[in-house]
């Protein structure tokens, strides 16, 4: 998946939306979508008025600035190739339109010697003086911000969140050593069960509730990666809900005069409650409970959660 600020995308997802966005920006300039099925000529759509001609690409993943401009290169370079070498069924399907602006849109461009290949290609089409192209055949390279007015116009109307992140929303990494995160569990592990302290079974809740608390926080990478790994765009905006509710998490432990345990109980059932509302219907209730566990857990482990 490649992360921009309008949310993530893959390849497919990528053209679905431009697709609806080119039906509602140029819609009056005759725009007609291409199929992928039979054959791709090099063009996913075009304008049978205005003459321009369209391809999208997104990356398959977030590569460097050097990386992402070998890739987008290379995508001109076979697509501009087939609008060449497939001459006969785009004649057979364009008609008496002439494509005028072959337009390149993607996420985002990579590099300005990404307008000087499309220079070259652009000589490339004209020399070859070809039945479907106009004589003043240029090539044009647009990013998602040319169509920053329809994307949200097509987002809303899906019902679709803002998305606010423009690279993909991580937790902090753990610096720390592994003997810090299991002294502040074991700490608060005595805090969450002071209540108890007289019984004659205290010393062994105690290491119960510290040996799951522990396990839950040292599975949680593995757990979010398989979220991940499973479900991109759904484990972006997981973390983005969950670095945010973090911070109430923060102010809640600062401001809090009831005990321990309530205050746990409390932000683990405010994790559920948000992540089921907000993220339904990929998460239920058992699942989000999964996610809490793991959390709450980290977040004991990494002090976001204190009593002190």
């Amino acid at each position: 998946m490649y992360q921009t600020a309008f949310g993530a995308f893959h390849g497919t997802s990528w053209e679905n939306l431009c697709q609806l966005v080119f039906k509602r920006k140029y819609g009056a300039d005759g725009y007609q979508h291409i199929q992928v099925s039979p054959g791709d000529y090099g063009l996913e759509g075009y304008t049978s008025k205005t003459g321009y001609g369209f391809q999208c690409y997104c990356p398959e993943k977030q590569y460097s600035r050097k990386e992402l401009y070998e890739k987008q290169r290379q995508k001109i370079t076979d697509d501009i190739n087939k609008l060449i070498n497939n001459k006969d069924d785009l004649l057979a399907l364009l008609g008496t339109t002439k494509v005028v602006n072959w337009v390149f849109v993607t996420p985002d461009l990579a590099s300005n010697a990404l307008l000087r290949h499309a220079r070259v290609k652009e000589k490339l089409v004209r020399d070859a003086c070809l039945p479907h192209v106009d004589p003043d055949f240029r090539i044009l390279l647009h990013d998602a911000e040319h169509y920053l007015l329809e994307i949200r116009q097509v987002q809303s109307a899906q019902g679709q969140a803002l998305d606010l992140f423009s690279s993909p929303p991580r937790l902090d990494e753990l610096t720390g050593p592994p003997e810090e995160y299991e002294a502040n569990v074991r700490r608060k592990c005595i805090v969450r069960l002071e209540p108890k302290k007289s019984s004659p079974t205290y010393e062994r809740l105690v290491s119960v509730l510290t040996g799951n608390t522990l396990r839950s926080f040292m599975e949680t990478e593995k757990f979010l990666h398989e979220i991940e790994r499973s479900a991109p765009v759904v484990h972006g905006r997981l973390i983005a809900l969950v670095r945010e509710y973090e911070n109430t998490v923060l102010e809640k432990a600062i401001t809090w005069t009831g005990s321990a345990e309530e205050l746990t109980s409390l932000v683990q059932n405010g994790l559920i409650s948000r992540i089921v509302n907000d993220l339904k219907p990929e998460f239920n209730e058992t699942n989000a409970s999964q996610v809490a566990r793991h959390i709450v857990a980290r977040w004991l482990a990494v002090c976001s959660l204190d009593y002190e």
